[in-house]
């Protein structure tokens, strides 16, 4: 087996955390490398594997996670960041976790992405986007407030006065749509949910949408403002622009040790603030 650990370079523990991993994969005669995640952004800088291992904060997996999702590796994430939702294994648990996997264990966990078309009013080329967690449409002022229309299956829903509009996977219920009011879903679901960030006056607050919807978000009025795909890919939005969102056919794919109730299991302490 070949392994690829991704590391965080502004966090000093993931370093030596990734470190210690590399050397200890290799004095067992495994074919490691180390790559620092934001170099990870570019798909062909990175060494094929069989297998990555994220060491860091949900950031951290999720840059690895995207880059995996392109080659068709999986990864296996370990907490050291601030939530770690992604991750079930510990830096006190990664080596007995990694034996586990080396030894042929563990499951794949696979995740649903959606992913989004750009259609510019102007004629200007569609643009594509692909998210693991989230696409948001945002303001770029930072005192306007910004008018999107939203279509399901093609029936008008409602037009949200907001400081922008949050499309989540289950995977990211738990990042950006968690703190702007959205529910948490288990991550191995299918659905999608919508999520207004700081919403004018609307009593559809949040929406979980089923598995095959297809969303139309247009932008109206004359306020500037861009879209994201999970904090990456930002393009600027102008007043007709629509953004087109549904489930992709693509998944990525998180390798675990432990059985699927881990996530109910520490909820509760992932979600506490010390």
């Amino acid at each position: 087996m070949r392994v690829g650990v991704f590391y965080n370079p502004f966090s000093d523990a993931s370093v030596r955390f990734s470190e210690a991993a590399t050397t200890w994969l290799r004095g067992r005669g495994v074919d490691a490398w180390r790559s620092a995640s934001h170099e990870g952004r570019d798909v062909r800088s990175v060494e094929t594997a069989d297998l990555f291992v994220a060491a860091g904060g949900d950031g951290t997996v999720l840059r690895a996670a995207r880059v995996g999702m392109r080659m068709g590796i999986p990864v296996l994430p370990v907490a050291l960041g601030h939530l770690n939702f992604m991750a079930e294994l510990e830096p006190d648990t990664f080596y007995e976790g990694i034996s586990t996997v080396l030894d042929g264990g563990g499951w794949i966990d696979e995740r649903t992405m959606i992913e989004g078309v750009v259609t510019h009013v102007d004629g200007s080329p569609d643009l594509d986007l692909i998210a693991i967690n989230e696409i948001i449409i945002t303001r770029r002022d930072i005192n306007r407030i910004i008018s999107v229309d939203v279509r399901i299956y093609d029936t008008h829903l409602n037009t949200y006065h907001s400081d922008g509009l949050i499309i989540s996977t289950a995977t990211g219920s738990t990042a950006y749509a968690l703190s702007a009011g959205g529910p948490i879903m288990d991550p191995r679901s299918t659905a999608m949910v919508m999520v207004p960030i700081a919403a004018h006056m609307t009593s559809i607050k949040s929406l979980v949408l089923h598995e095959d919807a297809t969303l139309q978000l247009t932008l109206r009025g004359r306020h500037s403002a861009a879209v994201y795909a999970d904090g990456n890919d930002h393009h600027p939005l102008q007043e007709g622009d629509t953004v087109t969102i549904r489930r992709s056919e693509r998944t990525c794919a998180f390798k675990r040790v432990y059985s699927s109730n881990t996530f109910y299991a520490r909820l509760t302490q992932r979600l506490r603030r010390d």
